[in-house]
């Protein structure tokens, strides 16, 4: 058994033990099928998860987990206020068991700490590294190590990841100030909570100001795997073999029915509508790859529509996702800031749920008549505080 810490977007830590929860079952075991290992023990923490399991059970988070940063491998964790035992302690680390060369990247952080200087520490993990290995040949890191010193305690990581898991590899366009893919997960999540698959497979999930079209396109891929893009596990010398097979995919047993039954998205900008089909064309081509025979495309429909115009006759319960322009961006024509854009929205569409994602200094109130308010969820978009409101109808 190895730990693991799978790093989190504050306030995203329950959330992402959902999202664990809900993939773990349809994991593979080594002989390729699906697994038996039981649910591990999970320590929720600020910022993470940490846990104990099978490395080749929780190397899998990486492709399904949307909603975490990245999979961290704990090499060890020890008490320590000198140097050398830091350096001792790093060279006694099972390296050559993961890492190709010595040349990696690294992460340092140290704060309350009696080894506090950042750069001793890393120079001091090098030299250890350049004995285990010798002078590095490579030009290219093997790998990232993580060195975190707080109150004295020492936790040496590994990282499977690579790039951030926001980087699905799919999202080729942006539009102005997109919204990082993690946080689109998180808030579809989030929309969807209680209901139950078959009551969201009724759903048509509207974006009236989808830009290059982040909500839909994450909506898509909510419960699939990401397995274009490459991960740092990949270049470790003891990655599974399973796992550098072009077809392992193939394995997962996972469903592969759409999350809602049909997919809009409007935007006033006409050059918005080809970069958000570009985006959603390379998901359900990357899906279209693994899920072979089961793939079905998904019932969506895209158009130059002004949001405060727009109409949409749904022959299902319609849910609106929306992440307006603030502030000065916000249209002219609209009065009375995020609550008349809330009011418009809703009187206009009549959606049976909305989720807006808007600055926390303003909110929506009142709530629109028709309306309730059913939960507010503060997050973190790009350094800004918002909040994510959810109103249903009555």
């Amino acid at each position: 058994m190895n730990r693991f810490f799978v790093s989190t977007p504050l306030g995203f830590e329950e959330r992402t033990l959902l999202e664990m929860k809900e993939v773990w079952p349809y994991l593979l075991g080594k002989d390729a099928k699906t697994h038996v290992l039981p649910f591990p023990e999970v320590a929720v923490l600020q910022g993470g998860l940490e846990f104990e399991t099978d490395l080749f059970a929780a190397l899998q988070l990486n492709f399904f987990l949307k909603t975490a940063n990245r999979v961290l491998l704990r090499m060890t964790s020890f008490k320590t206020r000198d140097l050398p035992k830091f350096y001792q302690k790093f060279k006694s680390l099972p390296w050559r068991e993961y890492l190709s060369h010595g040349k990696v990247e690294w992460e340092v952080a140290a704060q309350k700490s009696r080894l506090n200087n950042e750069k001793r520490l890393q120079e001091s993990a090098e030299k250890a590294l350049t004995e285990i290995f010798g002078a590095a040949q490579s030009p290219e890191p093997c790998a990232s190590i993580y060195i975190r010193m707080e109150d004295d305690l020492c936790t040496i990581s590994l990282d499977s990841t690579g790039e951030h898991l926001h980087k699905r590899g799919w999202s080729t366009l942006k539009g102005e100030a997109p919204l990082r893919e993690t946080i689109a997960a998180f808030l579809l999540h989030e929309m969807i909570s209680d209901a139950t698959p078959a009551e969201v497979a009724q759903v048509t999930l509207l974006d009236p100001m989808m830009g290059s079209g982040t909500f839909l396109s994450e909506a898509r891929a909510l419960r699939s795997g990401q397995f274009a893009r490459p991960y740092a596990f990949q270049k470790w010398k003891k990655t599974p073999k399973l796992f550098l097979s072009p077809s392992f995919a193939f394995n997962y047993e996972m469903p592969t029915e759409t999350v809602f039954k049909k997919l809009m998205g409007f935007d006033l900008e006409q050059e918005m509508i080809p970069a958000a089909e570009k985006n959603f064309t390379e998901v359900e081509r990357q899906l279209a790859l693994v899920q072979k025979d089961g793939f079905k495309a998904a019932v969506k429909e895209y158009r130059v529509q002004d949001a405060l115009q727009g109409e949409v006759h749904a022959e299902s319960p319609l849910w609106m996702i929306v992440n307006p322009p603030y502030g000065e961006r916000l249209p002219e024509a609209l009065k009375g800031g995020l609550s008349g854009l809330a009011k418009v929205l809703c009187g206009r569409y009549k959606p049976n749920k909305v989720g807006i994602l808007y600055p926390e200094k303003e909110r929506v109130v009142p709530v629109p008549e028709g309306y309730q308010l059913l939960k507010e969820v503060k997050i973190n978009n790009g350094g800004l505080r918002c909040l994510f409101t959810i109103l249903t109808r009555l």
